[in-house]
This record gives C-alpha cells, structure tokens and sequence, in this order.
C-alpha cells in the first residue's frame, strides 16, 4: 500500500500546478457569472419577453430557460461557456496522456514498475488522482459562484442545494474526456499522440453540440444524429434545474462512457509490452 500512497504523492506534486491554476480559474468565472447575471438580469429577462436578442435568446430557449425564468436559469447559461469547457477538459486530458504514454517516452515506466507496485496499482493511482482533480474543479467553480451569490444581488438567490447538481454534472463531463484519452495513452508510448486524441474528440463534440442546436439547422434531417454522438448532450445545468430527474440519466451516460474506457485502458496496460531503457 505504502508504494501506492506514493504515486498518488507524485502525482499530486506533478499536477498541483495545473490544477491550482485551473481551479482558480473557475473559482474566477464562477463569481464572474454571478456578476454578469446580477448586472444584466433585468436586460436578459426583458429580451426573453419580447423575444429580442436573435441567436442568443434562441440558444438560452434550447438549453431550457423558461419564459419566466428564475435567477438560477439565467446564471446556469453561463456553465456552458466555452472557458469552462476548456478549463474542465485540459486537466483530464493532459493527466489521461501523462498516465501511461508520458512515463514510457520518458523512459521512466520501467523504472517504476520495478519497484514493488502492481500495473493495476500504478494506474488505479493516476485515475484516483484525476477523478479527484475534476471533483476540485467543480467544487471550485460552485464556491465561485455560491460567494459571488453572497456578495451580489440576484432578483432570486438560488440556494447552495440546487447548485450542486449542476456541479456534479459539470465534473462528470470530464469522466469521458479521461477515459478516451486514458486509453489511448495505455496504447501508445508518446504523449503528444493521446493528447490529439483526446483533444480531438472533445472539440469534435462540443462543436456537433453546438451546431446541433444552431437555429437554422433546426429542421435538417441528420439533427438527432449529430446530437447523439456528443457526450455535450449530457451536459446541460440549465435544463437540470427544470427537471432534476434528468440528472441521473445524465450522469449515468457520462460515467458509463468514461468507465467502459478506463477498463479498456487497465486490460491493455496489464497485458501491453513495454519498452525498457536498455
């Protein structure tokens, strides 16, 4: 156990500054939310009346802001920005292609592995090191914004239990990012390849998601399909406020995706060879 405790140490030393920025990054945009919304509350609810505001009104109407909606609906448009897209993707991401495909270009696997650790050990250290790396980033984001509820005036305050689903579904996001990236790190021997990987697929997401829900491609026939092959479909605050009994659902698609691939990763890492320094 005491080999273990140890690279989860390392791990946590290697990645304490990627994290920390990142975390205070979203602690950032959580309390600059709750400023934007507080400043132009009465402008955004007069334009969903009059339905004023072109795309930007239309996008909010997708995501499931109601007709009157409250002050939550409004704050939770913002955790669809794409600055929280990119900070919540780039930690599961960069630890998903150091895990494996770092260490052997380095010339450092085999290093570690002679120690007493099992491969399963080593790798069940670097995805509890990321699983709670994303569970930071998250919990980040919800104390941005549960302060800046505290310091700024919103017409209504949502309280700290209704803000901690959307949290959870925020941190699940990176589940899938980690574990496609992790597999593909558990398969290869440099980094930069994963990277790409993983990289690739989630912008490749988040821009089927988006032009999924473009107003004018609204009525085109391959819609539902473009939606589905995007893990962003899952991924919706707004819409969890409404409707609180989607959050399971959400959550489970999310998790599942990202469990299948970190399975896959522990069967090919136990059984891959891996090249030595000699």
């Amino acid at each position: 156990m005491r080999p273990c405790w140890a690279l989860i140490r390392k791990q946590v030393v290697d990645s304490r500054y990627t994290l920390l920025l990142s975390a205070a990054a979203l602690f950032s945009l959580g309390w600059l939310f709750v400023f934007f919304t507080s400043f132009n509350e009465a402008d955004f609810l007069r334009q969903l009346e009059s339905g004023e505001g072109g795309g930007r009104i239309q996008f909010m109407r997708y995501l499931g802001v109601a007709e009157k909606p409250a002050s939550i609906e409004l704050l939770l448009v913002g955790w669809n920005h794409p600055m929280i897209v990119l900070l919540i993707s780039f930690w599961p991401i960069s630890r998903g292609s150091a895990a494996v495909a770092a260490e052997v270009e380095r010339g450092t696997m085999d290093l570690i592995l002679s120690r007493p650790v099992a491969r399963w050990a080593y790798l069940a250290a670097q995805v509890s090191v990321a699983l709670s790396g994303l569970a930071i980033l998250a919990g980040a984001l919800l104390a941005g914004t549960l302060i800046g509820v505290r310091y700024n005036v919103l017409r209504e305050p949502p309280s700290t239990w209704i803000l901690i689903r959307p949290a959870l579904n925020l941190a699940a996001l990176g589940l899938p990012m980690y574990g496609y990236t992790l597999l593909a790190s558990a398969l290869d021997h440099v980094r930069w390849r994963p990277t790409s990987v993983g990289s690739i697929l989630t912008l490749g997401g988040y821009i089927a998601f988006f032009v999924s829900v473009h107003p004018a491609l609204q009525d085109m026939w391959w819609k539902p399909w473009l939606e589905r092959v995007s893990i962003f479909k899952a991924y919706n605050p707004v819409e969890l406020v409404a409707s609180p009994e989607l959050f399971g659902s959400h959550v489970e698609v999310l998790a599942g995706i990202g469990a299948v691939c970190v399975t896959l990763a522990f069967l090919v890492f136990a059984f891959r060879d891996l090249p030595t320094n000699g």
